[in-house]
């Protein structure tokens, strides 16, 4: 294992030392995302990551990892529609792609390449389109 890969096996509180608990009046999403947040990130599957995203948790971490598994299959089903996780990813606001211009090359480098299935099949982000 590379030293730079170590953060793969710690989880979200881990990573942003930060501890999360759930309260009595929390919805079920929230708890299924607390809980996801002990996890090692390394054993968050395409479904956990595209929850995770959907609620806004630490993209650094978490779209890395999405993208690794978009490269396996780009229409992944993270258990609503096939391509459901990455419309997730493709979610994530402007800011984080502009600070992560390699991430944002290599997704941008996945969708043209099947340009005509993603048109057809996602609704793309004004920032995505072009």
């Amino acid at each position: 294992m590379n030293r730079k890969d170590v953060w793969r096996y710690k989880s979200l509180e881990q990573l942003e030392n930060k501890r999360w608990e759930p309260a009595t009046e929390d919805s079920m999403v929230t708890k299924r995302c607390i809980a996801l947040s002990k996890v090692p990130v390394i054993k968050l599957t395409a479904s956990d990551l595209r929850v995770l995203i959907g609620q806004a948790f630490n993209p650094n971490y978490l779209v890395p990892l999405a993208i690794e598994k978009l490269k396996d299959d780009l229409f992944v089903e993270a258990d609503l529609y096939p391509g459901d996780l990455l419309k997730n990813v493709l979610d994530v606001p402007p800011p984080f792609w502009e600070e992560h211009q390699e991430l944002h090359s290599d997704l941008k480098q996945m969708i043209q390449s099947r340009a005509v299935e993603v048109a057809s099949e996602i609704d793309l982000p004004g920032y995505w389109q072009s």
